[in-house]
């Protein structure tokens, strides 16, 4: 904002010196004409002293305007930065959440999106530790009792993720990484997350 008081400041001057500076080529102009028309001269000096200050008056004008907008794109900025860093932090914050709420969370996922037939979980490094064959278990028994022909098998390898899993099927693979999550809902949990923190 200091900066920007300085860039008004800056603008200010320059405007009242080229005010000064059409004040003096009037006055020059004036006493040139003094001899041939005190009249003349006169209404010469008030013009120049009219368009003068009018053109103060808008140089000043302007500089407020360049002063707002500067403003309001600098609060834009802080804001949106303030977003994104929210938004950047929700993996981690998922991946904080107590084993019990974490695992139901990664539950529901694998219910929701768990594809027809045969079904290998993969599961991010992070939550190997997590993510474990009990899990993929009752989440199989869950299926079985909804009537989803689904059978789910925990990979041996992991993945280099920030958290979650993949379920890789014959012919589709769905990405239910938290990385992933955070890249398809981006758009929709900006404003959401502009709302909570910033109240619009």
């Amino acid at each position: 904002m200091h900066n920007l008081d300085r860039l008004v400041a800056r603008i200010i001057s320059e405007a009242r010196s080229k005010a000064d500076d059409i004040l003096r080529d009037a006055d020059a102009r004036c006493a040139a004409l003094a001899g041939e028309s005190g009249n003349k001269a006169d209404e010469i000096y008030t013009a120049a002293i009219d368009r003068a200050t009018q053109a103060a008056a808008e140089e000043e004008r302007r500089a407020q305007i360049s002063r707002s907008l500067d403003v309001r794109n600098a609060v834009l900025r802080a804001k949106g930065d303030m977003v994104d860093a929210l938004i950047f932090e929700i993996p981690a914050r998922i991946q904080a959440l107590s084993d019990k709420e974490y695992l139901a969370l990664m539950k529901k996922m694998m219910i929701d999106s768990a594809p027809e037939g045969h079904v290998e979980v993969v599961v991010a490094e992070p939550d190997r530790g997590r993510i474990d064959a009990a899990l993929v278990a009752a989440v199989q028994s869950e299926l079985a009792a909804r009537g989803r022909n689904s059978q789910l098998r925990l990979a041996g390898d992991a993945l280099k993720l920030t958290g979650g899993f993949i379920l890789r099927a014959s012919a589709v693979e769905i990405d239910c990484s938290l990385d992933a999550i955070l890249a398809a809902d981006g758009d929709e949990l900006a404003p959401l997350v502009a709302e909570a923190l910033l109240g619009r």
